[in-house]
């Protein structure tokens, strides 16, 4: 995937999709799924995308954070919010501050809302 960058030189990334949430994941099946998640070892940076309207939300963080620690990534994270669109103005403020969802990104795959201001972020880490 290419973006493009202000100075018009753009950048070149590799987006890969990794296994979604997983809670209680037997070690057989860690097993199983552990050439995917050594994608996100080996990467630059990790999107964490989350439904910012599932109100589990901070346990499932807390679980792939967990699971992410067990597989020995140490990559630099940033936490995606997506769906924003649903939340109101309170849900909004009140992930902000939310200290564990620090340097978090409200956006809206739907209508495309604060998907500028991720891509500037990524270019923070990549370049």
């Amino acid at each position: 995937m290419w973006i493009a960058t202000e100075d018009g030189t753009g950048k070149e990334v590799l987006v890969s999709d990794t296994i979604g949430f997983i809670r209680d994941l037997p070690p057989d099946l860690i097993d199983a799924f552990k050439s995917t998640l050594e994608d996100s070892i080996e990467s630059d940076l990790l999107l964490h995308v989350i439904d910012a309207n599932d109100p589990n939300r901070e346990d499932k963080i807390k679980v792939v954070n967990a699971t992410l620690k067990q597989i020995g990534a140490k990559n630099d994270r940033i936490l995606v919010f997506n769906k924003c669109d649903l939340l109101s103005s309170e849900q909004k403020q009140e992930i902000l501050c939310n200290p564990l969802f620090q340097d978090a990104i409200l956006v809206s795959a739907a209508n495309s809302e604060n998907l500028d201001q991720l891509k500037d972020h990524i270019l923070q880490y990549i370049t």
